[in-house]
């Protein structure tokens, strides 16, 4: 059975050498050394000044709109293609969404849609990062025309450049689902140093000094997590490497095949999940295929469709036929180091593709040994060598 995704296991040396640091000091949480030197860890990667680490995506999406301090039941624009905890940070920050329409061809918000979605009661626009690729930067032009503030959903979006200074701030994933992770936890990026200050006081119950100074929460990451995160980019090298050649092998198998299609070839994108385009009308046969060769796909219904909890949420430039019909031409293939040349065989012939291509060559792991290095970047608060371009 090929999943759909599979955690990176964390560096195992790393991972005994960090947790025995943290037994030894008997620091589990509110912000001990392995959280800062996480949060560093992410600021480097994501060439920001500011990543304040949470104990979730989700919560890192709540905890920034929180930062931003704006009016109670005001309304965010976002889209309806997203995974759900997108409207549930929304409503857990104590505003009310509102779903714009989205590009047919990217698959995320519309700038035209948002513009006309815009009201008195608007307060924030929330756009998403889809399937790790960016979303228009006109959505900024048109939130600076309303004075509104944007906050990105980019959860898909670990490792783009010049994502994490977009906008007002950034929440980020670290589920493990992601090619980062810690377990379960997230981030909130931002160039702000004075907003960067907001979101910790906000992740630690809107407390200064022991007193309440405004609205909080608990959304803090536990030191267990930050280490999982230390212990998992140690490996992240070989898994770049590995996932890099899975997407050029998929580009091969895509183009022998006409049941589907590249999504926005040639454009720089997150690894995370690998997306294509179909037919509405063959999706669900083809996730019938896929699984009868042990590959588990995913499809990703809009948020608007009857049978879901967020069908009642306004929905401005674009029918609900429009997004089902645009959310059942998406289909996510997996992409992780564990696939190997016998999964990319499975999911060709899924595609009706013959086999007889050269098989995907395995990319041993073989990540440099990082237990020193991570020790001395905890000693000396010097960055780790870079992990992207």
């Amino acid at each position: 059975m090929v999943e759909l995704g599979r955690p990176l296991e964390p560096d195992a040396r790393v991972l005994a050498e960090l947790m025995s640091r943290i037994a030894a000091s008997g620091r589990w949480s509110n912000g001990g050394p392995m959280v800062s030197a996480l949060e560093e860890v992410i600021a480097r990667d994501l060439h920001c000044p500011e990543a304040v680490a949470a104990a979730s995506g989700t919560a890192a999406l709540t905890i920034a709109l929180l930062a931003c301090d704006l009016p109670q039941d005001g309304e965010v624009i976002t889209t309806p293609l997203t995974f759900p905890a997108t409207i549930q940070a929304i409503e857990a920050a104590g505003l009310t969404p509102i779903f714009a329409g989205v590009d047919p061809d990217t698959l995320m918000l519309d700038p035209d849609a948002v513009r006309n979605a815009i009201t008195p009661r608007t307060v924030s626009i929330v756009p998403v990062h889809l399937f790790g690729l960016t979303a228009s930067v006109e959505l900024e032009a048109v939130a600076a025309e309303a004075q509104l503030p944007v906050i990105y959903d980019a959860a898909h979006a670990y490792g783009l450049p010049d994502v994490a200074t977009r906008g007002t701030a950034s929440a980020y994933s670290l589920h493990p689902t992601k090619l980062l992770h810690t377990g379960e936890g997230g981030a909130v990026t931002t160039d702000s140093a004075e907003l960067a200050e907001r979101v910790r006081r906000v992740k630690n119950f809107g407390l200064v000094d022991g007193r309440v100074r405004g609205r909080g929460t608990n959304g803090k990451m536990s030191e267990v997590n930050a280490v999982v995160g230390l212990a998992v980019h140690a490996q992240l090298e070989g898994e770049i490497r590995r996932r890099t050649a899975l997407r050029e092998k998929y580009a091969q198998i895509v183009a022998r095949t006409e049941r589907v299609s590249p999504h926005l070839p040639g454009r720089v994108r997150a690894l995370v999940f690998e997306v294509v385009r179909c037919d509405p009308l063959d999706q669900r046969q083809l996730l019938a295929d896929l699984a009868a060769e042990s590959v588990i796909a995913r499809s990703f219904p809009s948020l608007t469709e009857a049978d879901q909890h967020t069908a009642g949420i306004p929905l401005i430039g674009a029918s609900r036929s429009e997004l089902k019909s645009i959310a059942a031409s998406v289909i996510a293939l997996p992409l992780h180091g564990s696939v190997t040349p016998q999964d990319c065989a499975a999911v060709a012939r899924a595609l009706r593709v013959d086999t007889d291509f050269e098989s995907i060559e395995h990319i041993p792991a073989d990540p440099p040994d990082r237990l020193d290095e991570t020790q001395h970047h905890l000693n000396s608060g010097e960055h780790f060598p870079p992990t992207y371009a």
